[in-house]
């Protein structure tokens, strides 16, 4: 059938890793930065470094949100308001006028992206056999793994060619 043809595509795939990296690949990218940040700021090293920890709670609360959400009011709506609510929010990151306006849009950029994580999984488990689900659940993580390690050496990249403003560009 159509439905299990899509489910073994390996384009498929390829969007179940990129919804899922799409948030712990963000959180890295910034890190090489912090220091440019703590500059462009006049702050300190330490309150930098919030970016990161509120970026983090974003996600943890992502999860605990998008769950209920899309088996509520389905997979697809709440991956969409997820990843336009990461797209505005990278959006008040790049254009951050102090680092408070910083951290918080970091926290809402990570309540976006990291919809995708939640619902990659719950689409994983709607669309294969029970007996793949392990194995392609694996194989999401393990190709976002890869990409995560490469996620610090692109962010940094960027800020030395473009500015730190130019991480959240992607």
């Amino acid at each position: 059938s159509r439905a299990s043809e899509l489910a073994t595509s390996k384009l498929m795939l390829m969007l179940l890793v990129v919804m899922t990296g799409i948030a712990p690949i963000s959180l890295y990218m910034l890190v090489p930065a912090l220091p440019v940040l703590a500059k462009t700021f006049d702050s300190s090293i330490s309150l930098a470094q919030m970016t990161v920890s509120m970026y983090m709670v974003g996600i943890a609360c992502s999860q605990i949100i998008m769950g209920p959400l899309s088996d509520k009011f389905g997979r697809r709506p709440v991956l969409l308001g997820g990843i336009s609510l990461m797209v505005a929010a990278s959006a008040a990151c790049m254009f951050a006028e102090s680092l408070p306006q910083l951290i918080a849009a970091r926290f809402f950029q990570a309540l976006g992206g990291a919809s995708g994580m939640v619902v990659s999984r719950a689409i994983i488990r709607d669309i294969y056999a029970r007996d793949q689900i392990s194995a392609k659940i694996s194989l999401v993580i393990a190709v976002m793994m890869v990409a995560q390690m490469l996620s610090p050496l692109t962010g940094g990249l960027l800020d030395i060619a473009f500015g730190w403003r130019a991480i959240f560009s992607l």
